[in-house]
């Protein structure tokens, strides 16, 4: 009896101590500012309003979840960065960073610019090192990143008095110091906004390390879209061609959004861009095309009556003289970088590109045809954050992610 008794009492004393850490944790999530914990309220606020319980539990059919994907196991783990700051982005606050790989050494760069770095190697701690490299950097927060050759180039905006400037950045690879050399500075208030990650993304063109391709954020709002995007006249709403030597630029195409994604390959020229309300674009980019933003649209405005049957923008680009997407995601995914993951990582993953997303918080494996004309199919693979980055490290078989709610390093690897 007296075990008995005892028995009772520790089992009541553990109940009443996990009461009161339910309730303390209950307390922390309703008031903390953690930007993972108030999306993840605001997401259960929209699950009990509507009343969708039931339809999200059972809506994962076919759906695997990590460690697992359809055809193989991975290993997926998160390092915390802590060095990171929280910064303004779309829903609120966030850890924004980017991701570039020199060698055999991991290069992290914050939204304020703060330059970070550690090996490969490293990774496999659970609390790897990294060293701090000193620069002149000098925006308010930085767009893009991208590494070539032994150059690090970097997109900036700077608000000197009312006028907003975007500028490409160059320098070369130390692991101590950086000095940055300016490439090319465009005044662009009408389409660099102040507080959001929109516009800057950079690739070389064509191997030539003075050709320097640099996405421009539309002209208008969350709902508005200016004619000026389709314009010779304005740098909104284009991808341009920057000539580093002579330091000046032209129009490469025009009738974008906001590129979050850009990927080249000699003159294979893909790009990742939201759309408005749904209707994320993956477009094939030419010269001297036009891609219809902000006539041509598989989305509609955010401030639409569902009531309306008619569309906010047109519905058929070809027919209106505009490029048609590969691909358009309805609903949006809030689309990000997108890359070509190599062969070596597994046989079943073979000539595939992984697209990130921010709102969608998902990774999708991609598989186009041949010409790049349309997509063959895609796997959603869930992870549970905003991918802001990814890169690919060849050597070790590392598929890197830049989880911008948490802050941390997200690492994929092959369990086969």
């Amino acid at each position: 009896m007296k075990i008995l008794n005892i028995f009772k009492k520790v089992m009541t004393y553990s109940l009443y101590l996990l009461l009161i850490f339910t309730f303390v944790y209950l307390v922390y999530f309703i008031n903390t500012q953690d930007p993972s914990k108030k999306r993840l309220r605001k997401e259960l606020k929209s699950i009990v309003k509507k009343n969708t319980f039931i339809k999200n539990l059972y809506n994962d059919y076919r759906e695997d979840f990590l460690p697992d994907t359809q055809f193989i196991k991975v290993d997926f783990k998160k390092i915390d960065l802590d060095f990171l700051n929280l910064n303004s982005c779309y829903f609120g606050k966030c850890y924004t960073f980017f991701l570039e790989q020199y060698n055999e050494k991991l290069i992290i760069a914050d939204r304020k610019g703060n330059i970070k770095i550690t090996t490969f190697k490293n990774l496999d701690k659970n609390d790897p090192i990294f060293s701090n490299i000193q620069t002149n950097l000098n925006f308010d927060y930085i767009l893009d990143t991208h590494v070539y050759k032994n150059d690090i180039y970097i997109t900036g905006k700077k608000d000197i008095g009312d006028k907003t400037f975007l500028e490409i950045v160059r320098g070369k690879f130390d692991e101590k110091k950086i000095n940055f050399e300016n490439i090319i500075k465009l005044r662009s208030e009408n389409c660099v906004l102040r507080h959001a990650v929109h516009s800057g993304k950079i690739q070389i063109y064509n191997n030539n390390e003075n050709k320097i391709l640099l996405a421009v954020n539309h002209a208008g709002g969350m709902d508005g879209g200016s004619l000026e995007n389709l314009s010779a006249d304005s740098i909104c709403g284009k991808i341009l061609l920057i000539d580093a030597k002579n330091k000046s630029y032209e129009i490469f195409s025009s009738g974008h959004r906001n590129i979050s994604g850009l990927y080249t390959d000699k003159d294979v020229i893909i790009s990742a861009e939201h759309g408005p309300h749904a209707g994320d674009e993956i477009n094939k980019i030419k010269k001297g095309n036009k891609y219809g933003w902000p006539i041509v649209s598989h989305g509609e405005k955010y401030s639409r009556d569902k009531n309306d049957e008619e569309p906010n923008y047109k519905k058929n680009h070809k027919e209106n003289g505009f490029e048609e997407p590969i691909f358009s995601f309805v609903p949006a995914i809030g689309i990000s970088e997108i890359i070509k993951l190599p062969n070596n990582f597994s046989k079943l993953w073979q000539d595939n590109f992984l697209l990130a997303s921010l709102h969608g918080k998902y990774l999708y494996r991609i598989r186009f045809d041949e010409e790049y004309n349309k997509i063959i199919y895609y796997e959603p693979i869930f992870i549970g954050d905003r991918i802001r980055d990814l890169i690919y490290v060849h050597d070790s078989k590392k598929i890197l992610l830049a989880l911008e709610l948490e802050g941390a390093l997200g690492i994929i690897t092959n369990q086969n």
